[in-house]
């Protein structure tokens, strides 16, 4: 069943179609009630000279020191939490003049540590503050990502745990883990091709989760973690062959969302 169409300039719309569950019937009708434009951004537009210009304006306007001669990965993860830090109280409480810019830092901060190629998803959002709070029975887990998943959208700076995991992030893991409990109206259509046969341990998992923050595991419980351990998967791209040929263009263009009678 396509429950919605995701079309971008000059390609054949995508169809997406969602898992049958409340959590997916309530995602559906918050997408629909958006009025506003949303917003779509796309990797190859987000250069690490893009980033180079945005690190000077960060320090001139936060005092951040993001002038570096590289940007390795471990470099990027210490960059973000400067991010996680200043928006301890989410995106919607940005001052006015700093929206623009700690979007851009924190979209193209990613996009470089995938060399700015579209490696992870697509996401067409809206940047406003909408949207409603699931518990750990309900979140969507799955290990494994897949090309042409629908994801949902992060609601926060920080990453569930098991990107934290995957990421090897234990730098301060009380500040930068947060629990996927809040679902927002973005469409985040999974392009990766890495993950789909990758193995899991859950054991090793908690493990490194008890080694690196006890305080946090003792504080949320084992039980939780487990619950909200995985990607936020809803759906997926029933035309996976015209998501291929989308994601080989050289920039991509969003278009419109539609939704059958």
């Amino acid at each position: 069943m396509v429950n919605f169409e995701v079309k971008f300039c000059g390609a054949p719309a995508l169809q997406c179609s969602l898992h049958n569950t409340n959590l997916t019937r309530r995602y559906l009708e918050l997408v629909k009630s958006q009025v506003d434009v949303p917003i779509f951004r796309d990797p190859p537009r987000y250069t690490l000279d893009y980033f180079k210009e945005l690190a000077i304006e960060a320090q001139q306007v936060l005092g951040w020191n993001w002038i570096k001669d590289n940007y390795p990965l471990e470099i990027t993860t210490l960059l973000h939490k400067d991010i996680e830090k200043y928006l301890t109280k989410g995106f919607e409480n940005i001052p006015q003049e700093h929206d623009h810019l700690l979007h851009e830092l924190h979209y193209c901060l990613h996009a470089i540590e995938s060399g700015s190629r579209r490696n992870n998803w697509l996401q067409v959002e809206w940047f406003n503050d909408y949207g409603f709070n699931i518990d750990a029975d309900e979140y969507p887990a799955k290990i494994n990502l897949e090309f042409g998943d629908l994801r949902l959208q992060n609601p926060y700076v920080g990453h569930h745990p098991l990107y934290v995991y995957e990421q090897n992030d234990n730098l301060d893991i009380q500040q930068t883990c947060k629990f996927h409990d809040f679902v927002k109206p973005g469409i985040n259509i999974v392009v990766t091709r890495t993950h789909k046969n990758k193995l899991f341990d859950m054991e090793t998992y908690l493990k490194w989760f008890e080694t690196h923050a006890p305080k946090f595991v003792a504080h949320h419980g084992v039980n939780k973690l487990k619950k909200f351990t995985g990607h936020p998967i809803i759906g997926s791209v029933i035309n996976k062959s015209d998501l291929e040929w989308l994601v080989q263009q050289p920039i991509i263009e969003f278009e419109y969302i539609s939704f059958p009678n």
